[in-house]
Order: structure tokens, then C-alpha cells, then sequence
């Protein structure tokens, strides 16, 4: 990661590795119990400009998943993703997005997988938007 303040980095091996604000949450199940490095963004490595929320590195650091929980302004939401990937993200190869919202509009759907597509292309990342709360194994 580039850009590394210590005091916002927390490691951990517990089994859920859970993000949660306002009945939004994102669970990332480690049952191996590896060890990851929870990370502060908003507040904390970054003070300024757009940012997302959390990002859990691998212990390695080879492995990016970079986190925004918000209410309904998803347009929003991927800029702050796309600005920390920018100013925090230095491996392509392990790469994930994740918008943890209140709720979808279905009119933003076809803007949602064209973004989808764009990170793909752009930042070597899968982006997953997901109402209210997601589950994903860590393997």
C-alpha cells in the first residue's frame, strides 16, 4: 500500500473480518484464521480529496480490497472507491471493490455495469455492489 500510516493499520486473524456503519455491512469470512491488515482509510490514512471507508489488506499486501459503505449515492460512492485506488492501490493482480449500500435505484443499472467493466479495464478490480450487507470468503 502506498502511502502508509501504521496508526491505521490493525492486524488481524480473526474468522470474520467485519466493516459495518448504519445497517451496512461487509463480512469477510478467514476461516484459516490468515492473517490480514485492517485499514482506516477515511480519517485516518487519508484526511483530504475523495476516499473510501476501509480496505483490508493480505498480510503480504499483494491483495487489495477496498471498501465504501454508503446510504444511496452509488455515482458517489465509485468515485471515492476509483480516488483511493489511485492515491492508496499498488498491486493489480489481487484486486477488489465493494459498494455496501442502502439501496440500488434500477435506474442505475446499466450506469453500474459500465463502471463494472471500466474498473475491470482500469484497475485490475472486480467492483460488487450490494445492498444492506455481503458475505465473502476469503480463500
Amino acid at each position: 500500500m502506498k502511502n502508509k500510516v501504521e496508526a491505521c493499520i490493525h492486524p488481524t486473524t480473526d474468522s470474520n473480518i467485519r466493516f459495518e456503519e448504519k445497517n451496512r455491512k461487509i463480512i469477510f469470512q478467514n476461516p484459516q484464521n490468515r492473517r490480514y491488515l485492517r485499514v482506516n482509510v477515511d480519517g485516518c490514512t487519508l484526511v483530504d480529496g475523495l476516499r473510501c471507508d476501509k480496505l483490508l489488506l493480505s498480510a503480504d499486501e499483494l491483495e487489495e480490497r477496498f471498501v465504501e459503505l454508503k446510504g444511496t449515492d452509488v455515482k458517489h460512492a465509485i468515485e471515492q472507491l476509483e480516488s483511493t485506488i489511485n492515491r492508496l492501490g499498488e498491486h493489480h493482480g489481487n484486486r477488489h471493490s465493494y459498494v455496501i449500500c442502502t439501496n440500488v435505484a434500477p435506474a442505475l443499472t446499466t450506469q453500474i455495469q459500465k463502471k463494472q467493466k471500466h474498473f475491470k479495464q482500469a484497475y485490475h478490480s472486480e467492483l460488487i455492489i450490494k445492498e444492506q450487507q455481503l458475505i465473502v470468503p476469503l480463500n
